[in-house]
């Protein structure tokens, strides 16, 4: 077994949580806050470490909010009356 599969191995409960699709709205709000919390450490660092699992994150929470929360189809006449 490889060093990098021994090292997720050993720390994958605490990596797993923040890589699984939320199933429960108590799993999505902790996911947005862990969100969050890397975003306050990330900053506007693209190159920073962190930031593919901040991108695999916000797939989640988008996917969840596809699912949960659709988005109502909005004419063009009903965005100009609500501006």
């Amino acid at each position: 077994m490889s060093s990098l599969i021994e090292e997720a191995a050993e720390h994958w409960c605490y990596i797993a949580p923040l890589l699984r699709k939320p199933a429960t709205e108590a799993e999505y709000d902790a996911l947005v806050e862990s969100i969050d919390e890397l975003l306050v450490l990330i900053g506007e660092d693209e190159f920073h470490p962190l930031a593919g699992l901040l991108v695999q994150m916000g797939d989640l929470v988008a996917a969840y909010d596809r699912e949960h929360r659709p988005m109502p189809p909005v004419t063009r006449a009903d965005a100009l009356r609500f501006l």
